[in-house]
Parts: C-alpha cells; sequence; structure tokens
C-alpha cells in the first residue's frame, strides 16, 4: 500500500486497514478508485467540487455500505467524519456521507 500514495494518504491507510483485500487509488480533482476483487466489482467516484477530503468520505462509506470495512475501525471513522477547521485551527464543523451512501 505504500507505494501507491505514500504515508498518509487515505488509499495507503485504507488499503492497510482492509488488509489488501481492496485496491484503492486517489486522483486529482476528487477522483477516487477502489476495486474489491473478491466481489468482482469496481468502484469509481467523482466529487464534483474536487475536493479530497469529500473523496475520501464517499469512498470510505460506500466500503463500509459493501461491507468490506467495519464503520467503527479507526480509519473508518477518520476518514467518514473529518472535522473542518478553520484558519485557527479551531474545530468549525465536519465531513459526513450522505444518507444513501450508507444503506
Amino acid at each position: 500500500p505504500e507505494l501507491v500514495a505514500g504515508e498518509g494518504r487515505a488509499c495507503t491507510e485504507l488499503m492497510r486497514a482492509l488488509d489488501g483485500k481492496v485496491a484503492l487509488k486517489t486522483g486529482a480533482e476528487g477522483y477516487f478508485i477502489a476495486i474489491i476483487p473478491d466481489r468482482k466489482l469496481g468502484i469509481a467516484l467523482k466529487v464534483a467540487d474536487g475536493a479530497t477530503r469529500a473523496s475520501e468520505c464517499a469512498i470510505t462509506a460506500l466500503l463500509v455500505s459493501l461491507g468490506v470495512l467495519d464503520k467503527n475501525h479507526p480509519t473508518a471513522q477518520k476518514f467518514m467524519n473529518p472535522p473542518i477547521l478553520n484558519r485557527r485551527d479551531i474545530h468549525c464543523g465536519d465531513v459526513r456521507p450522505a444518507a444513501e451512501l450508507m444503506v
């Protein structure tokens, strides 16, 4: 996983959390892909505003919704509900997945 994007990146951390069962890669401008070989399933998503934090939240929510990742796993919590901090590093909101992703 480390060679895909490097330390601290969502795709690296999620692949570690999933023990290599899923291949993930983030792209520019809000793109994210996932390959789940056991299910013969591929996912590609694009977040319209290009925000990385939103695409990380969405791909994590999809993996949880598909039952591939436990919603209580620390990595799932990290990327599904990241805090929004203002310029003074004051918590002023959270990114949350849309209810439709959490079916």
